[in-house]
């Protein structure tokens, strides 16, 4: 499973968890002080809640459900049910850890990811910096191999509508959305240095610079239809990212279609 988080945690990047608050009583257990457990079930927990709690992060933060930064990460507890494949008492608590440290940190990664897919704004140092605190959690608590849990029955939403499964696809959506709109982005840029060089009479230029324009907004195409392809398992939670997705193609192909020949 730790395997499969640095894999995705790199991918992630377009271009390349925070105090952890007691727990009140409930499905979790009773009050606790989670920053005093050390057993080996505590930090499975904590491990197998991690990257789900990422996700469920990522998407909010993306769509804008969430604030950031997270005033009470605890508010996850309240939308993901608790797995029955967790052993009560320390891993349960340990997952509820897992799963506030991901979400905290994943709400703001979704947020900047959403500014990645929408706007101009350089935010891949700030992604980056997020990552590598995901990481740090995950190395510490991930210390011994533990069952991940089934992605396609774990859910992350009271209604049971979402699971790891749609969430995870719902961000890969989001992070094909960012990577289309940073072609569209290029594509702009090409469009305008090749209206300076035609302004110059460098038609050589010119005509390099809308081949380039093309080719960007063609990739920008092609990742938006790997965006849809993506939402249709990522349910609801990826609708916005087809819009910021196509949206980006759209702009893409524009910039190229406004350089003359």
């Amino acid at each position: 499973m730790a395997k499969l988080i640095w894999k995705l945690g790199a991918a992630g990047l377009p271009s390349a968890l925070a105090a952890i608050l007691a727990l009140s009583a409930g499905p979790w257990g009773a009050t606790v002080a989670l920053a005093g457990r050390d057993t080996p079930q505590f930090h499975s927990g904590a491990c197998r809640g991690a990257y789900p709690g990422w996700l469920r992060g990522v998407v909010d933060g993306y769509n804008d459900l969430s604030k950031s930064p997270v005033e009470n990460p605890s508010s996850v507890l309240l939308k993901v049910p608790t797995p029955r494949a967790l052993s009560p008492g320390d891993e349960r608590l340990g997952f509820g850890d897992g799963l506030q440290a991901g979400f905290k940190l994943g709400v703001d990664y979704g947020a900047e990811l959403g500014k990645a897919a929408r706007t101009r704004d350089d935010v891949s140092q700030k992604m980056a910096n997020l990552t590598a605190q995901f990481q740090a959690y995950m190395q510490t608590h991930c210390v011994d191999p533990a069952a991940a849990l089934n992605w396609d029955t774990t859910f992350m939403n009271e209604a049971q509508t979402s699971t790891v499964a749609s969430l995870n696809e719902a961000q890969l959506a989001m992070h094909l959305a960012a990577t289309a709109n940073q072609l569209a982005i290029g594509a702009e840029n090409m469009a305008q240095e090749a209206r300076e060089a035609q302004a110059k009479g460098d038609q050589a230029a010119v005509m390099a610079l809308r081949a380039a324009a093309q080719s960007s907004a063609q990739t920008a195409a092609g990742f938006a239809q790997m965006a849809k392809g993506h939402a249709a398992t990522g349910r609801e939670e990826a609708v916005q990212a087809i819009f910021d997705a196509q949206a980006a193609a759209d702009r893409a192909r524009k910039a190229a279609d406004s350089v003359g020949g």
